[in-house]
């Protein structure tokens, strides 16, 4: 009998140790906030595609703001080359933690009639929303940001781009690692949103 319970004793803690052994760690949030672009699959695309949302881009953060460190979004109006004003700014993120957090940015046409643009802005604390007047014939929208890179204080990463234009001619920007567009000088509007 006092051998079945050694058996049995062994067998249980066995089984403890391999339970416990199989356990993955939580790796620990970097102490660098991290920004990459995010690829939806085809069940997303699907998803997405009946929302009515024309143009949009995802992006994933991971890792920690420091303290007293904020993390702000915006939209860049440019009307002919130059920066006219920022909209849908949102900041104060109440999070200072971020494992694999989704952000994006779409644009939409709203349901008024005065060719306006709905922004909608996802940001780690819920939705920004915002209508912005257009009256571009053409437009083009990409995504600025390639691969991933480490957010800096002070220091914008734009993720991407809208640009329009009345004439016969549109002009598509683009940026090398988040950068300001070269090109944004020369387009007739643009919005471009960035963290």
């Amino acid at each position: 009998m006092r051998n079945v319970k050694v058996y049995c004793s062994l067998f249980i803690f066995t089984l403890l140790l391999t339970g416990c052994a199989s356990l993955e760690k939580e790796k620990p949030l970097s102490n660098e906030l991290i920004i990459e672009p995010y690829n939806v699959n085809d069940k997303e695309s699907l998803l997405i595609s009946r929302t009515g949302i024309k143009f949009i881009e995802y992006f994933q953060l991971n890792g920690t703001l420091e303290t007293g460190d904020d993390l702000q979004f915006s939209v860049e109006v440019y009307k002919n080359g130059e920066l006219e004003e920022e909209m849908l700014n949102t900041s104060n993120e109440p999070k200072a933690k971020f494992k694999d957090q989704l952000i994006s940015f779409g644009i939409s046409d709203s349901s008024d009639k005065d060719s306006s643009l709905q922004l909608i802005a996802g940001i780690p604390s819920g939705l920004a929303i915002t209508n912005y007047s257009s009256h571009m014939t053409s437009a083009s929208f990409n995504n600025l940001l390639h691969k991933k890179i480490v957010l800096k204080k002070n220091t914008p990463v734009y993720l991407a781009a809208w640009v329009g234009t009345t004439k016969n001619v549109l002009r598509s920007v683009d940026s090398e690692n988040g950068i300001l567009p070269k090109g944004i000088k020369e387009v007739e509007a643009a919005l471009l949103y960035r963290v």
